[in-house]
C-alpha cells in the first residue's frame, strides 16, 4: 500500500526516455508475477520498448515523484485511429496515490492528439481496482472482436473508450 510520507507529494508524468527502460520493463514484471505469469509477449514488448512500441508509433509515460519512478504506461498504436492503453504498472508502495489516474488520462490525452476515435485496452477480472479506474475514467467493455486476438494465454477481457463522442 501507499508509503503515508507520500500522500501529499507531487507526481509528474513525462514521456519515455531511454534510461527509464529497465524501470519500464521491472515494473510490469511486478504486477505480472503478482497476479499471472510472464508471457513471451510480455517479454518482447518490455525487453525492448524502444523496437516494439515507440518505433511502431506508440509512446510510453513515466510517472515521478521527485527522480524516482512510480508507474508506467504505454500507448501502443495499431492503427490511425485506434490506439492501446498496455502495460501500465504503478509500484507496490506508490499504489493509491491516484498515480494510475494520472497515467491513464496522459494516455487519454495523447490519444485524442493523435487524432484516435477509439482507445482500447486488455485487462484482467482479477484486476479489480484497475478495471474500476478504467470504468470510471470511461472505458467500457467489449466484444474481443473489436480489438482481435490477443497474444496472452492468460483470461482476459477487454474494454474501449470512443473518443471520437
Amino acid at each position: 500500500m501507499a508509503d503515508e510520507s507520500k500522500k501529499n507529494a507531487v507526481v509528474r508524468i513525462i514521456e519515455f526516455e531511454s534510461k527509464y527502460a529497465v524501470n519500464f520493463r521491472d515494473l510490469n514484471y511486478e504486477w505480472l508475477e503478482k497476479y499471472f505469469e510472464i508471457e513471451r509477449y510480455d517479454r518482447i514488448v518490455l525487453e525492448n520498448p524502444i523496437n516494439n512500441i515507440i518505433n511502431f508509433g506508440g509512446f510510453i509515460f513515466i510517472a515521478l515523484i521527485d527522480d524516482e519512478v512510480t508507474g508506467t504506461c504505454a500507448l501502443m498504436k495499431h492503427t490511425e485511429k485506434k490506439y492501446e492503453l498496455a502495460k501500465m504498472g504503478v509500484a507496490g508502495k506508490y499504489q493509491n496515490l491516484g498515480i494510475g489516474r494520472k497515467l491513464v488520462e496522459a494516455t487519454i490525452e495523447k490519444s485524442k492528439q493523435l487524432g484516435a476515435d477509439k482507445l482500447i485496452l486488455a485487462t484482467s477480472k482479477c484486476l479489480e481496482a484497475a478495471n474500476y479506474l478504467y470504468q470510471k475514467m470511461g472505458f467500457e467493455y467489449c466484444d474481443l472482436a473489436e480489438i482481435g486476438p490477443l497474444p496472452y494465454n492468460r483470461e482476459t477481457v477487454v474494454m474501449k473508450m470512443e473518443l471520437s463522442k
